[in-house]
């Protein structure tokens, strides 16, 4: 047995133990081995060393994976995103070897998009631990196989289209089941689970309005549409459905109604000025400032706007229905029963109290409250109502605005200046501002019946603020030291003009919504975040800053028609029909605004695929897909235009470019941008610059005035006099020599009588032109006096100004026989002062006779034969040296080269040309196999399309999309063959199928060439 020492090593055997000693014995220890004297020997190795090297060896380096691990070269980033990924996935092995929990998501790829909960990390290591591949870069969507988010825009909805787009719940339900649960189960529904934020986490208690409606297709319209008669009837097929909808459209009346009123109250408040001049010095201006020059705080603005007013008017004919739920819509009693989808307008602050909001369906509002009563539209009604509000604020606002038809800022510094100003006097601690919103409150509800609220503050921001204070029927002031109170309890969105996207960035890039804590962000940090503009009004906004000004009268910027209700196209006839009526409409529009334009823009909705045909609301559009394309509107000439066939056609184009199938159309809009006027000139914006002409700085040189010679009849300058003033004043009949006038030509003497008999009428003679200054011309000076005609026809006095041609060139010498001097005209038997008034085309005429006689002695008599002159060849000189001509490369569109029926070349650049030419070569040859000639023709296009020295990236656009079409007729002739061969029984068509394919592919292989030359991949033909 073993002695448990641990002094020396022997005392684990014993004295005389033999396997010890056997042991010793065996082993060969370096002392043993016989010295030899053949060192030299290969065979022998040397002895090893008797005490081992304490010196630590190095280790041998690894071999390095160069395709991993390498360096990558300057500019080749996708090399660089390859090894990446490499070395990421090598990552998640190692977690998968170290720690794998099992393989349910072996096979599957996962990418997962944006913001998730669980994290992107949690779900990386849920996926790898579970035997899946996770993809951090979606760099092609065939590397994936799912797709993992929690919320998509739309545009990745359109990319993820064909894609498994699945709900985090899917792998965390799957781990927790330790099976692979169906992926159907956990599809991701675009708009069905909106983002959790602050706001809906602490709303969670809160009861969850109804749905607008309680099928996802309507199906009274499912039933309305399926009897023709009533579609015909009902829908936009029928004749009269523009006109109709747009004297039932509650949107249409209030945007068209606006500026009418206006104009009308500002007609009434002029009227009432005048007849109330004992109470206007008291309180309304005399001369108002419009408070332009005046401090920041010194301003007093008021937004007033009715309380439901919709409601409001109707109660005034309905005094039953105070202090009960209504709502204002279409549907009215019981129509509709308790599916109605009629859209509400308007709701009492009772049926407000139940939960209803404006925009609910009728249906919403009939769960949440079943006792609500409903009220239709009274269009003639709010009108009237409206002007009576607008006649009020007009009398006393220095400027106006008009918001709506119930709402409306306006401008009163100088009234509530002057009452400040009493109330000092007296001692009066009451709000002068205030005081004159309760006046203006308590005058519209004596002339309307109907409240309104009115917001008081220095500038429009804070105004709208104080409005939501004081509703309803109340007057708030807000001053400048209320401003940090305020402010601090407010979020982005009650500030005006910042939307729910506003605060969603603002949630993401800045921590927080409250302005209580945005207040604390720099300029420039809100500048990043929401952008330059809207970073530096958000910026002024938290300190109760805004510089806008009041617009009473905003130039109008464009002219539309837009519908979205009862689009319900058969055909394309049916389509093109109603949208030539909606350019009637529109040219109607342009026309009472006195307007015409340059550009139309029409918009589309068109049924979002996953949507039913029939939208929960009735007749409505439902989810669209919404499409924008704007083109310049061309009419006679080149010049804008309001003509209703011009407006009809453009629109009519466009909408035929999208080539959509018209039963999936469910809105048409058509707007017309870039207007001018149709009489008188054009506005020029405030803001365009223009080129400053600065005075010249020469002298003016005072020229002697040229001696004329006057003659007893007519007193007329001659045609040599120059001056800096130009008087040619016509003489009155009693001073002109009968014989003088009698020699004139007819058409001459007719003018000059027509002339007398127009000032004749008049007492007083017309002014002469003013003199013009030289200094101040920005073109040189005429040399002679305009035409008589033109003086007379006043175009001297409108201010145009006729440019002598022969003045843009000073120094080159007059023609002495156009321009013959006095004593040369007498010479030639001709008086000067009769020659001066003469029309040029005349004085040539009469200049040339008179030379003719003088020196011929008589006018010679013109041949009657006809002498045909023929112009003769230009021969060059051989020794003549031509330039030859300039060689410009610029690139060239590809041309599909054909030959026309009576042989001539014809050339294809189009696409849609060319994409025709390709669907009647694939008819022509659908029981035979293409020519090998035509398919090396087609390719040789298409290269050239793709190659970009030769053409540009229209050119590869256009390439893809002939290419694409191409791809869609052989799969509807030979769809069967695309990727397995025919059977026996279908030996010849497998045969024609199988050529058009392998042609198909030759060709999208020698395009891939060259596309992987230029652009680094191939060509997707998704």
């Amino acid at each position: 047995p073993l002695v448990k020492s641990g002094s020396n090593s022997s005392d684990y055997f014993e004295d005389d133990d033999p396997a010890f000693l056997e042991a010793l014995d065996a082993t060969v220890l370096p002392g043993d081995i016989p010295a030899t004297r053949e060192s030299d020997s290969d065979d022998l190795e040397p002895p090893p060393p008797a005490q081992v090297s304490l010196k630590r060896r190095h280790a041998e380096p690894d071999p390095v994976d160069e395709a991993t691990y390498g360096a990558s070269r300057f500019g080749e980033f996708g090399e660089y995103m390859q090894r990446k990924r490499a070395k990421l996935q090598i990552q998640n092995s190692e977690i998968n070897t170290t720690i794998a929990q099992s393989h349910i998501f072996k096979g599957i790829a996962i990418y997962v998009n944006g913001f998730t909960t669980p994290s992107v990390q949690e779900l990386r290591e849920l996926i790898v631990l579970h035997g899946g591949v996770f993809e951090p870069y979606l760099v092609n969507l065939s590397l994936v196989t799912h797709i993992v988010t929690c919320a998509l825009t739309e545009a990745k909805m359109r990319t993820f289209a064909n894609m498994k787009v699945v709900r985090p719940e899917w792998l965390t339900e799957s781990a927790k089941a330790g099976v692979l649960l169906p992926w159907r189960d956990f599809i991701f529904v675009h708009g069905a689970r909106p983002e959790r934020t602050l706001d809906t986490v602490l709303k969670t208690q809160t009861k969850q309005p109804p749905h607008y409606a309680a099928d996802p297709s309507n199906l009274h319209a499912q039933r309305a549409m399926a009897n023709p008669q009533w579609r015909s009837a009902h829908t936009s097929a029928a004749p009269g459905f523009i006109k109709g909808y747009f004297e039932h459209s509650r949107l249409h009346f209030l945007s068209s109604v606006k500026a009418e009123l206006v104009r009308e109250a500002q007609a009434r408040a002029e009227v009432k000025q005048e007849q109330q001049k004992a109470f206007a010095p008291k309180i309304a201006p005399e001369s108002p400032v419009k408070g332009k020059g005046r401090a920041r705080d010194e301003r007093v603005i008021m937004h007033c706007d009715f309380d439901c007013f919709f409601v409001a008017a109707g109660l005034l004919s309905r005094p039953d229905f105070r202090g009960k739920p209504v709502v204002v819509c279409h549907s009215q009693g019981n129509q509709g029963g308790t599916s109605s989808t009629s859209e509400i307008a308007s709701a009492s602050y009772e049926a407000r109290a139940a939960g209803i909001k404006n925009g609910m369906s009728l249906q919403q509002a009939r769960k949440l409250c079943p006792t609500v009563l409903t009220m239709p539209y009274e269009f003639d009604r709010y009108k009237d109502l409206s002007l009576k509000f607008y006649t009020i604020l007009m009398f006393y606002a220095d400027e106006l605005e008009a918001v709506s038809i119930d709402e409306a800022l306006i401008e009163v510094t100088t009234a509530v200046s002057r009452l400040r100003s009493d109330a000092a006097r007296a001692g009066s601690p009451h709000d002068p501002a205030k005081d004159f919103a309760q006046k203006i409150r308590a005058e519209v509800k004596e002339a309307t019946g109907c409240e309104i609220s009115v917001g008081i503050s220095h500038n429009i921001l804070l105004a709208r603020l104080a409005t939501r204070r004081a509703k309803p029927a109340g007057a708030v002031h807000i001053t400048p030291a209320d401003v940090p109170g305020l402010i601090a309890t407010l979020e982005i969105t009650d500030l005006w003009g910042f939307a729910g996207s506003h605060r969603e960035k603002a949630r993401e890039k800045l921590g927080s919504t409250a302005l209580s804590e945005l207040v604390k962000k720099s300029r420039s940090a809100l500048s990043d975040a929401l952008g330059k503009k809207t970073g530096e009004t958000l910026y002024n906004a938290i300190r109760g800053i805004d510089d806008t000004l009041l617009q009473s009268d905003k130039q109008r910027k464009s002219v539309s028609a837009e519908i979205n209700y009862g689009i319900r196209f058969q055909s394309n006839e049916e389509a093109e029909t109603f949208i030539r009526e909606m350019g009637v409409t529109v040219a109607e529009r342009l026309d009472e605004v006195k307007m015409r334009g340059r550009s139309i823009t029409l918009k589309i909705m068109k049924r979002e695929p996953s949507a039913p045909v029939e939208a929960p609301k009735f007749m409505g559009h439902g989810q669209c897909d919404v499409f924008h394309k704007q083109t310049p509107l061309v009419g006679p000439g080149g010049r804008a235009t309001s003509d209703p066939q011009v407006i009809g056609e453009h629109a009519w184009r466009i909408v035929a470019s999208f080539h959509f199938d018209p039963k999936e159309l469910r809105g048409i809009g058509i707007q017309i941008t870039k207007l001018e006027p149709t009489d008188g000139p054009v506005s020029i914006n405030s803001n365009q610059q223009r080129l400053s002409f600065k005075p010249s700085g020469v002298a003016p040189v005072r020229r002697p005035p040229v001696a004329t010679h006057p003659a007893p009849g007519l007193q007329v300058a001659g045609p040599s006099a120059v001056g800096p003033s130009i008087n040619l004043s016509l003489p009155s009949i009693d001073e002109v020599d009968p014989a003088v006038l009698s020699s004139l030509p007819l058409d001459v003497r007719q003018e000059l009588e027509q002339e007398w008999r127009r000032r004749s009428e008049s007492p007083f003679p017309g002014k002469a032109p003013p003199p013009r200054s030289r200094s101040a011309s920005v073109f040189p000076e005429r040399k002679s006096a305009p035409p008589t005609r033109m003086q007379q026809s006043g175009l001297l006095r409108h201010g145009a100004y006729v440019i002598d041609k022969n003045s843009l060139h000073p120094n080159r010498p007059a023609n002495a026989l156009l321009r013959p001097t006095d004593a040369d005209l007498r010479d030639l038997g001709l008086a000067p002062e009769v020659y001066a008034v003469l029309p040029p085309a005349i004085q040539r005429e009469q200049l040339t006779a008179a030379r003719l006689i003088k020196n011929l002695g008589a006018i010679p008599e013109v041949s009657g034969e006809r002498l045909i002159l023929k112009p003769r060849r230009y021969d060059p000189p051989a020794d003549l040296f031509r330039q030859p001509p300039p060689y410009a490369k610029y690139p060239e569109p590809a041309k599909l080269r054909q030959q026309g029926r009576n042989g001539e070349k014809v050339f294809f650049t189009e696409t849609d040309d060319v994409q025709g030419l390709i669907g009647a070569w694939v008819h022509a040859f659908r029981d035979v196999p293409p020519n090998a000639k035509d398919v090396e023709f087609f390719a040789k296009f298409l290269v050239q399309a793709v190659d970009s020295e030769r053409s540009t990236d229209t050119g590869v656009e256009r390439a893809v999309a002939v290419v694409k079409w191409w791809l869609v007729l052989l799969r509807r002739y030979w769809g069967d063959y695309e990727h397995v061969g025919g059977t026996a029984e279908e030996m010849e068509d497998s045969r024609v199928a199988e050529a058009w394919w392998k042609a198909f592919r030759d060709v999208k292989e020698r395009i891939d060439i060259v596309a992987r030359k230029k652009f680094g991949g191939k060509l997707s033909l998704r």
